[in-house]
Formats: structure tokens, C-alpha cells, sequence
């Protein structure tokens, strides 16, 4: 699971070297805002509802051949939390391409991208987790990226439209993915059902887990802004530069959400993780993290070389990534602190709504007054540090409060 979801995270930078070198690049700049779309929209997915399914599953015993009843429909809801999500964002998608400049040149295009953002967002990794099967996700996420990068090259070579060609992928990602869980319930005898009763089921769920599903949003605001507000800028070369600087940092901040992934069971464990063990991961973590941030920023000149890019736009590429680097640290500190929130069920609270509401507003407004009237990627990459440096602080305000909470409780009983 760690290797493929590497593998997964590293998958942005390869379509951006192959775009990037395109000598008509009119294309590019909506599929960059179609990836960083996608790329929001997986973590909202993922961590919307539903968020306690592995901590659920480990606790009942896993995915076997005789899997508990409470499990299969732990399943069928995830899949229909899923399914909602899909298409609220599809209405998101819409509005996007009709009121962001970028998208609007083309809408009917850009509408039908949509259909790759399912293919590459539909997987099961939470359901694969929670069972020995795990190298099933391996497999089918590494075609399902073969796929893609193979016919990226075909559709180049014939000089397709890229926006269809992410639609076609779309389709062959999901058709596989769909192929794949399917034998992985055959295999563990597991019978899914999946019908309006099972959607509306997961509704229900959801409006109970809504301070949960609204704090993922709100958590989302950062990337969201980003997202939005780099189809203002009317430099359509400058979002190519940006959007190569962007993809670094997606893939690092991509990492983080490997790291999490990885030890989120460990933690959800009923034997915990000491404290001892807990300063030797994140030690290690931190000091990859700032080995890798240093090491990017050190070998861009070469990146830079390879894709010949004019003088003016190295500046501004250098500038981007340092901001975007900076970013990756501020999320990093997030870390440690997220995991105590998720796995102590404070994320899920009307204070930390109401924390985290009153960020997501201070967020917006600083990406409308430094993009709309400033106009520029570079402005886009200081609001997102600023935006990111303003979770950390929610974080810790919410961390320190339900914190003193708990030793009071501990202390009383």
C-alpha cells in the first residue's frame, strides 16, 4: 500500500513533463486546473464521511472469508457516500467551468473531464486496507496509471483534444476499477449491495456525520481557493510555470497523505502506539520532509533546463516553489495533530466547526484580495502558505482546548 500510493503521488509530475513540452499548450492550462480539481476532490471523498469504516473494520476483526455483517454494509455505505459525492461535485464542476475564464473557452470539454476525476478517484484503498489483500489496489492502481500515461503519448502522437482524452481515461480507470473490487468481493465472498435504499442510507449517515463532512470541507478550502482562483490569472504561460512548480508540491503533500495512511491503523490499533515509538516516527518523517524539500529546490535548475523555459518564467518558477516548499512544511507540522483529532473523534464537533469556519473565511478573503487584485501565480502561492500557516494554527487551537478537556476528564475520574 505504501509504495503504491508513492508511486500514485509521483503520477501528477509525469503528465506535467510530457504537457509541458507541448508546442501548442492552449490545452494545458485547463488540465492542470482539471488535476488540481481531482486532486481536492480525493481527500474530500475519502475523509467526508465515513472516516471511522478502517477503525471499524479492525475492530471487528478485518475482511476475511467469514466477515462480520456490520462490515459488508460499513461497505455499501462507503460506496454510497462516494457515489453522493461524485455527483454534488459534478454540480461544483459545472459552475466552475462556467464562471472560472480558463474553463469557459471550453465548456462542453471541460464538462466531459469530469468523467476522469471518477476513474481517478473511484478506488477502494480504505476497503483493501482492512483485509490481507492489499496488493489487489497495487495492481489495479498501477494500470490504471499505465493506462492513463500511455495514452496520454497516444493521444499526443495523433494530436487529440487533451480534455476528451482525460474523459476517455476516466472511463477506462473506472471500468477497472470496478472490475478489480468486484473479484476483490469474490474472492472474499463478500455480497455488496447496491441500490437507492443503500444511497439513501448513506444520507442518512452523512447528516449525522455532518460536522465531520462540514470540517473535511472546510479543510479543503486551501487547495479549493487555489484551484479556483489560478483560472483568474490571464497569463495563460505563467499557470504552465506555476502549475510545473504546483505539481512538486502536490506530489510531496500527496506523501503526507501516504504517511497518514500508513500509520493511521497502527494508531486505531487497541494497543496503541507509545510514546517512544510515536517521537521515532515522526523524527523520521520530519527529517525526510525537510531532506526532500531541500533536495527539490536544489535540483530545479535542472528540471528548468530540461524544459527550456525563458528566463522571466524561471523567476517566477523559483519563487513559486519556494513558497510552495514553505507550504509543505506548514502542512507537515498539521500532521501529528490531525491524527490525534481523527483518531479521538474531535473533528467531528461543533467547536471545531466553528474553528475552523471562522479559518476557511480569513482563507477565502485572503485568496480574493491577493489574486483578484494582484493578479499573478505568485500571489496564488503566498495565499496558499498563508492559508495553510492558518489551519495550523486552528489545529493547534482546537488540539490545545480538547486536550486540557481530556486530562481534566481523566484527572476527575
Amino acid at each position: 500500500m505504501f509504495y503504491s500510493q508513492i508511486f500514485n503521488s509521483f503520477f501528477p509530475i509525469l503528465i506535467v513533463a510530457i504537457l509541458i513540452n507541448l508546442k501548442n499548450k492552449s490545452d494545458v492550462a485547463p488540465i492542470f486546473l482539471l488535476l488540481n480539481f481531482a486532486n481536492v476532490y480525493l481527500l474530500f471523498s475519502d475523509y467526508s464521511s465515513n472516516i471511522n469504516f478502517l477503525k471499524n473494520a479492525i475492530a471487528a476483526g478485518g475482511i476475511h472469508d467469514t466477515t462480520a455483517p456490520s462490515i459488508v454494509k460499513d461497505i455499501e455505505h462507503y460506496i454510497g457516500i462516494k457515489t453522493i459525492v461524485f455527483l454534488v461535485g459534478f454540480i461544483a464542476w459545472i459552475a466552475m467551468c462556467f464562471y472560472v475564464p480558463l474553463l469557459h473557452q471550453n465548456k462542453v470539454a471541460s464538462i466531459c473531464c469530469y468523467v476522469f476525476i471518477v476513474g481517478h478517484n473511484l478506488n477502494f484503498y480504505w476497503v483493501y486496507m482492512s483485509s490481507s489483500k492489499e496488493y489487489l489496489f497495487i495492481i489495479s492502481n498501477f494500470f490504471a496509471r499505465l493506462l492513463l500515461l500511455l495514452l496520454l503519448l497516444l493521444f499526443i502522437k495523433f494530436q487529440f483534444n487533451l480534455s476528451y482524452l482525460m474523459a476517455f481515461v476516466g472511463i477506462g480507470n473506472t471500468l477497472m476499477a470496478i472490475l478489480f473490487f468486484k473479484n476483490f468481493c469474490k474472492l472474499h465472498k463478500l455480497k455488496i449491495h447496491f441500490n437507492l435504499s443503500t444511497i439513501k442510507e448513506s444520507i442518512t449517515i452523512m447528516k449525522k456525520d455532518a460536522p465531520l463532512v462540514m470540517n473535511s470541507f472546510l479543510l479543503m478550502s486551501p487547495n479549493t481557493c487555489a484551484t479556483f482562483f489560478i483560472g483568474y490569472v490571464k497569463n495563460t504561460e505563467l499557470i504552465l510555470v506555476y502549475g510545473l512548480a504546483e505539481k512538486i508540491f502536490l506530489a510531496f503533500r500527496a506523501m503526507l497523505g501516504v504517511f497518514v495512511n500508513s500509520i493511521y491503523p497502527v494508531f486505531c490499533s487497541k494497543e496503541g502506539v507509545s510514546k517512544s515509538k510515536s517521537f521515532k516516527i515522526f523524527g523520521g518523517f520530519y527529517a525526510c520532509i525537510l531532506l526532500a524539500c531541500f533536495s527539490i529546490y536544489f535540483i530545479s535548475p535542472y528540471l528548468l533546463h530540461y524544459f527550456h523555459l525563458p528566463a522571466c518564467n524561471n523567476n517566477t518558477f523559483y519563487t513559486c516553489l519556494f513558497y510552495l516548499l514553505a507550504t509543505i512544511i506548514a502542512v507537515s507540522i498539521n500532521t501529528p495533530l490531525f491524527l490525534w483529532l481523527l483518531i479521538k473523534h474531535q473533528l467531528n464537533t461543533t467547536f471545531a466547526t466553528l474553528v475552523l469556519l471562522i479559518t476557511s473565511a480569513i482563507i477565502v478573503g485572503t485568496f480574493v484580495f491577493n489574486t483578484v487584485y494582484n493578479n499573478g501565480v505568485i500571489f496564488v502561492a503566498q495565499s496558499l502558505l498563508i492559508a495553510e500557516s492558518l489551519v495550523v494554527v486552528s489545529y493547534l487551537i482546537i488540539y490545545w482546548i480538547k486536550r486540557g478537556k481530556s486530562s481534566e476528564m481523566v484527572v476527575a475520574n
